[in-house]
C-alpha cells in the first residue's frame, strides 16, 4: 500500500505485541532497487570473469560487489530507522498529568525528536523511559513551597534530550530537583536488608547512589499508583542491558539528577571483537568491550593475584576479576610446548599457575607442601609455557555493575557481524546472546557478558573492593597517573600529566615568528602561541635546533605550545609530588622518576604566567 511519499512494508516475523509494519520513504526504496540492479550486473561480471579465467575482471567485480554490499547494508538499515518523536511526544502529557496530580509545577523540555533509532530498540525503551520520567516527577522535583525555601524557581524543569555520539544514540533525562541523598539511600538499603553496614562503609558516593538500581529498592514512604511498589529501576537497567545499552547515573544533592542511556543504533548488525577458544570463535560486542590486554608469560606471576578465591588482575590501580572462558564453556585448554612446538593439554588449575607468588605468601612451613623444591629450581628456568604463543590474552569487558577480564586463547580482528537468533535447542544456554556466520561460512556465537558474569558468580566491582578492604590485602588502591616526560636542557628533567596534552608536534625553527614579546607559529590555519619554561621559572634557556618539538596544551578554548628538548617519553607512576622544595611559578613540585629529579609542570599556572590576558 503506497501513500503520497511513503509505503508500508509488512513484517510477519515481528512479535504480535508490536506494530508489525513500518513506514518507509519511497526514495529509500528507489535506492534499494538501484543497488539491487547494480548487484545483479556485478554478479554477471564476476561469473564471466570466473568462467573465462580472467583474474583481473574477477578482482574488479569482487571489489564492486564489496562496495555495493556495504551501500546495500547501510540503506536496508535505514529502512528500520524511525524518529524518536514517536515515543518522545507522549511525555509532555505524562508530565503534565502527573504534576497536576502531585500538586507540582513542572516544565518539560524535549530535544532531539528527529534522532532516528532502530524500530525494535524504540519499542524496547518506551517503558524504561516512561519509568525514568515518572521518577523525576515523583521523586526528583520538589513542590513549589519546597523549591522556594531552597532558593529555586517555583517551577521545576525536566529535560529529555536525544543525540548521536560515537556511533551510539544517547538519551539524557535530567532534572533540577533535590537530587539523591547517598546517606539516606544507604540507610534505606540497610533497613531493607539489601546490603550490610560494613558494605556501605567502603562505598563511594557514586556507588551509594547506584544502589537505587538494586531489586526491591524504593525511596517512596507509601505505596501509590505512581511509586513505592519496590519494582522499577532494576527492571529499567535489565531492559536497557538486554538491548545492548548501558545506563549511567549522576546526581548532586539539592542540585538535580542526570541519567544517561547509551544505545546501539541497531540490533541487526553490531561491531564486535572476534576471539577464539580452542578451535571455536566467539564474538564480544564492542559496546561491552573496554580494552584488550596481553600479559607475557614471564609477567603472569606478578600481574595476576588472588583476592579470596578469585583471580584478579591489577589494571591502573583497579582490581578486575578474571573469568576463563575455556573453563566456563568446558573446553579443554591447550598450551604450546616451547621445545616441541606442539599443543599439549594444560593441567594448571590456577591462572597464575602453582608457582605464583601467592603460594609462597601463604605462610606454609615448607615449600615442599606445594611443590618439590628441586622441581622448583629445575623447572623455573625451563618453563615449557614460555614464548609469545603462551601469553594470556584478556578482553576487559563491562556490563552494568559488572566489569571483568575475559581470558581467551586468541584475539582476532574486529568485525561488523549480522546477529542471528540461536535455535530453540540453545535457548537455555544463557552464555550466548545470539550467533553469526563468519566469512568462511562457520558459525561464531555471540557472548552475553552479563550472563557470563552471573553464571561464574563473579563479584561486581563494588563487591571486589569490599572483599579487598575486608581481607586487609589492599588498604588504599592508588591509581597510577600517566606522565609525559621531556627535558629542557641536558640536566633538567620535566613531566606533565598526559591527559592534559592535546598533541605533540615538530616544527621548523625558522617558522617561529616574534610578534612583540610573544613567539607564535602558523598552525592549522591560525597562530599558536609558543613559550619556554625559562620565561616563567628559574630554568636554563632552551637551546633551539633546526627542528623544534612542541607540546600543545588546550587551555580553555585556546591552545598553548611549550617548546621542549627531546627525547619525549611516557611513564605511569603513583603521584607523590614534593610541593615544597622546588615549587615555583609554572612548577607544582618535583618527583623522583627513573632516578632523576623531575619537575612537574602546572599547565594552568604556566598559561596564566605566559598569557595573563586569557584569564
Amino acid at each position: 500500500m503506497i501513500e503520497t511519499s511513503s509505503t508500508i512494508i509488512k513484517n510477519e516475523d515481528v512479535s504480535e505485541r508490536t506494530n508489525a509494519s513500518i513506514r518507509v520513504n519511497v526514495g529509500l526504496l528507489d535506492t534499494l532497487m538501484t543497488l539491487a540492479g547494480e548487484l545483479v550486473l556485478s554478479r554477471n561480471q564476476l561469473l564471466q570473469g570466473v568462467n573465462t579465467d580472467n583474474t583481473g575482471a574477477t578482482e574488479v567485480a569482487s571489489q564492486r560487489i564489496d562496495m555495493i554490499t556495504s551501500e546495500l547494508q547501510e540503506t536496508i538499515m535505514r529502512t528500520r530507522m524511525q524518529p524518536m518523536a514517536n515515543i518522545l511526544n507522549k511525555f509532555n502529557r505524562i508530565v503534565r498529568d502527573l504534576s497536576q496530580q502531585l500538586g507540582k509545577s513542572i516544565e518539560m523540555v524535549i530535544e532531539g525528536k528527529d534522532v532516528e533509532l532502530d524500530k525494535t530498540i524504540i519499542e524496547s525503551i518506551s517503558d524504561p523511559l516512561t519509568h525514568l520520567v515518572r521518577n523525576s516527577v515523583d521523586h526528583g522535583i520538589e513542590t513549589p513551597e519546597e523549591r522556594k525555601k531552597a532558593g529555586k524557581k517555583p517551577a521545576g524543569s525536566i529535560t529529555l534530550r536525544a543525540f548521536h555520539d560515537a556511533g551510539q544514540v544517547n538519551i539524557v533525562i535530567s532534572d533540577d530537583g533535590k537530587g539523591l541523598n547517598p546517606e539516606k539511600i544507604c540507610a534505606l538499603a540497610v533497613s531493607k536488608g539489601l546490603v550490610s553496614e560494613q558494605q556501605t562503609a567502603v562505598m563511594t558516593e557514586k556507588q551509594k547512589m547506584e544502589m537505587i538500581f538494586l531489586p526491591g529498592f524504593s525511596t517512596a514512604p507509601n505505596i501509590t499508583d505512581i511509586s513505592g511498589r519496590g519494582v522499577g529501576m532494576d527492571v529499567v537497567v535489565t531492559n536497557i542491558e538486554n538491548i545492548g545499552g548501558i545506563i549511567e547515573l549522576d546526581s548532586k544533592t539539592g542540585k538535580g539528577t542526570k541519567i544517561q542511556i547509551k544505545l546501539p543504533l541497531t540490533l541487526a548488525i553490531i561491531p564486535s571483537q572476534i576471539t577464539s577458544v580452542g578451535s571455536d570463535r566467539y564474538a564480544v560486542p564492542q559496546v561491552n568491550l573496554n580494552e584488550l590486554l596481553r600479559i607475557p608469560v614471564d609477567q603472569i606471576k606478578e600481574k595476576i593475584e588472588k583476592v579470596g578465591d578469585a583471580d584478579v588482575v591489577r589494571l591502573r590501580g583497579e582490581l578486575l576479576p578474571l573469568l576463563d572462558l575455556s573453563k566456563m564453556l568446558e573446553i579443554e585448554k591447550k598450551y604450546v610446548d616451547r621445545q616441541k612446538g606442539i599443543k599439549l593439554s594444560d593441567r594448571r588449575e590456577n591462572i597464575a599457575d602453582r608457582r605464583s607468588k601467592q603460594i609462597l605468601e601463604k605462610g606454609e612451613s615448607t615449600l615442599e607442601e606445594s611443590i618439590d623444591s628441586s622441581s622448583w629450581r629445575t623447572r623455573k628456568s625451563k618453563d615449557r609455557r614460555s614464548g609469545v604463543n603462551n601469553a594470556i590474552n584478556i578482553a576487559v569487558v563491562s556490563s552494568g555493575a559488572y566489569k571483568y577480564g575475559l581470558i581467551v586463547d586468541q584475539l582476532h580482528d574486529s568485525e561488523e557481524i549480522v546477529v542471528k537468533p540461536v535455535g530453540r535447542h540453545l535457548k537455555k544456554c544463557t552464555a550466548f546472546a545470539g550467533a553469526t556466520i563468519m566469512g568462511d561460512g562457520k558459525v561464531a556465537l555471540i557472548l552475553d557478558i552479563t550472563n557470563l558474569a552471573q553464571m561464574a558468580e563473579l563479584s561486581t566491582m563494588t563487591e571486589v573492593n569490599q572483599i579487598v578492604s575486608g581481607a586487609g590485602q589492599v588498604q588504599t588502591i592508588k591509581e597510577k597517573t600517566a606522565l609525559l616526560t621531556f627535558r629542557n636542557s641536558e640536566t633538567e628533567f620535566f613531566a606533565v600529566p598526559l591527559d592534559g596534552v592535546e598533541r605533540i608536534e615538530r616544527i621548523q625553527t625558522s617558522a617561529i615568528e616574534q610578534i612583540g614579546e610573544s613567539k607564535v607559529v602558523q598552525y592549522r590555519g591560525g597562530a599558536l602561541t609558543l613559550c619556554e619554561l625559562s620565561q616563567v621559572a628559574d630554568t636554563a634557556a632552551l637551546e633551539l635546533s633546526e627542528h623544534q618539538e612542541i607540546i600543545v596544551f588546550r587551555v580553555g578554548t585556546r591552545e598553548l605550545g611549550l617548546m621542549v628538548t627531546p627525547p619525549l617519553d611516557t611513564v605511569a607512576v603513583f603521584l607523590n609530588i614534593d610541593e615544597a622544595t622546588l615549587k615555583q611559578p609554572g612548577i607544582s613540585g618535583s618527583m623522583i622518576i627513573k632516578d632523576q629529579t623531575t619537575l612537574i609542570i602546572d599547565v594552568a599556572e604556566l598559561a596564566r604566567q605566559v598569557r595573563p590576558e586569557w584569564f
